[in-house]
């Protein structure tokens, strides 16, 4: 961690109190600074307004949130922002206070190094044993609850690949552990609904809105991965990555998923 602000103050320490800490109740975003601008801020800033309306919390202040965001990314190149937004009050026990304020932390971590790399030769994935539990209440949003995430990283420990792809407890693909998936069948591109569970990401949103007519949002079978033509994952810091294996199945880097590259590099030029 390069530099972290507690409520607007520099600190790296949260109260022993903290709900976040005790319940993972609250709700994260992470976003990427490039020579101090934020990319993609407003759909963040609308699906933290999203998960914060869920969970019944405060939203802070935008203009709080982004001068916080430019004091610890300030002076950097290229840097991810994470905004942790925690419900306030007392952790004896479950039952959240009337009070619904939040406190923040705003903290900058290094970029990854291989960005460029895989997205230029893509990656292998394989499918992990940990399957994701169902629960339509919290479905979508970017919770601080990452734990599945966390043993499916784990599980992922010494195996040849580099992403894990995420099922559901009925065997639907979800995603991956830290990015959506997007199937690719001729001309469209296939993406699991979310609303049982998984994370509707930033970059994910922004290609439903520019390929409307081109997407579809479903219940996606793994046997659908054996007939894909290409397979890509995207979040909003690495970008569009190609898939070229999940497991026994094997794909081509497509122009299905370089027209989206360039598309992305496009709309990225300058900022």
């Amino acid at each position: 961690m390069l530099e972290c602000l507690i409520n607007g103050e520099i600190s790296t320490f949260v109260s022993a109190t903290n709900r976040g800490l005790y319940f993972g109740d609250g709700v994260l975003e992470s976003i990427p600074v490039h020579n101090g601008r934020t990319r993609l801020w407003q759909t963040h800033m609308d699906r933290l307004g999203a998960g914060c309306d869920r969970l019944g919390l405060v939203m802070p202040p935008q203009a709080i949130l982004l001068r916080e965001v430019q004091t610890v990314s300030a002076g950097r190149d290229k840097v991810v922002v994470q905004i942790v937004l925690t419900r306030d009050g007392q952790c004896a026990d479950y039952s959240p206070t009337e009070d619904s304020s939040c406190s923040r932390v705003v903290s900058a971590h290094s970029y990854p190094d291989d960005v460029l790399e895989h997205a230029r030769e893509g990656i292998s994935a394989r499918i992990c044993d940990l399957r994701l539990a169902i629960q339509p209440a919290l479905g979508g949003i970017k919770h601080l609850n990452r734990l599945e995430q966390v043993l499916a990283s784990k599980e992922m420990r010494g195996q040849q690949a580099d992403e894990g792809l995420l099922l559901d407890m009925e065997g639907h693909v979800i995603s991956a552990i830290s990015a959506n998936v997007f199937i690719v069948m001729g001309d469209r591109l296939l993406t699991p609904r979310l609303d049982r569970c998984g994370v509707r990401g930033v970059l994910r949103s922004q290609i439903l809105a520019e390929f409307t007519a081109r997407c579809e949002q479903r219940r996606i079978q793994v046997d659908l991965l054996q007939e894909a033509h290409e397979v890509f994952l995207c979040d909003c810091v690495r970008g569009i990555r190609p898939v070229t294996d999940i497991d026994d199945y094997h794909y081509d880097i497509g122009p299905v998923t370089r027209e989206l590259q360039t598309w992305l590099l496009e709309g990225f030029r300058g900022v």
